[in-house]
């Protein structure tokens, strides 16, 4: 019930590590940095601060994706519970661990562009599936489930619904146009 949220802005520091658990779990560990930057009173310049580090545990279906998506040096948010523990290295030096179990991750998008995949089950039939189904004297119907019956679609084909005209929500030409146009960032 007490627990501290946290959101951070940084870029993967490790390479990410995937695991499964004896449970059949999958998890994924990466080190996680950011460095605040600021400028300096007397000479204007822009300095940077202290390097932190956090270590980052994504679950189940989180690290599924996240193993597929996140490389080392990638610019990311991730949002989390916050733990900070103290513990003694083998040589009895006093440490501090400070982890955070994701509950959402992705790229930074301030930082460069990034394409998304919706991963999820199929709902039902496709138009073109339905009707193969009923050409060949199934009960297509009775397959189709509520999802598709009422015009859905199943999320991998962008089918428009069948009284929507055809529409793009993104417009593909801007990218181009945007990365044509902007000058390169200083590092």
């Amino acid at each position: 019930m007490y627990e501290a949220q946290i959101s951070v802005t940084g870029y993967i520091a490790t390479q990410p590590m995937i695991k499964k658990m004896k449970e059949g779990v999958t998890i994924v560990t990466m080190r996680v940095a950011w460095t605040p930057r600021y400028v300096d009173r007397d000479s204007g310049e822009w300095l940077d601060g202290n390097t932190s580090y956090a270590t980052v545990n994504c679950w189940r279906k989180l690290a599924t994706n996240a193993a597929v998506c996140l490389r080392k040096g990638d610019p990311v948010t991730v949002q989390g519970r916050l733990s900070v523990r103290d513990f003694q290295d083998k040589e009895g030096r006093p440490r501090t661990s400070v982890d955070i179990d994701a509950v959402s991750i992705g790229h930074d998008l301030s930082r460069g562009v990034a394409t998304f995949q919706r991963v999820r089950p199929q709902t039902g039939m496709t138009a073109a599936e339905f009707a193969a189904s009923q050409e060949a004297g199934g009960k297509g119907e009775a397959q189709a489930g509520s999802a598709a019956s009422e015009g859905w679609t199943n999320g991998e084909n962008d089918i428009p619904m069948p009284d929507e005209p055809e529409r793009s929500i993104f417009d593909e030409s801007a990218i181009g146009e945007e990365s044509e146009s902007a000058e390169p960032a200083a590092a």
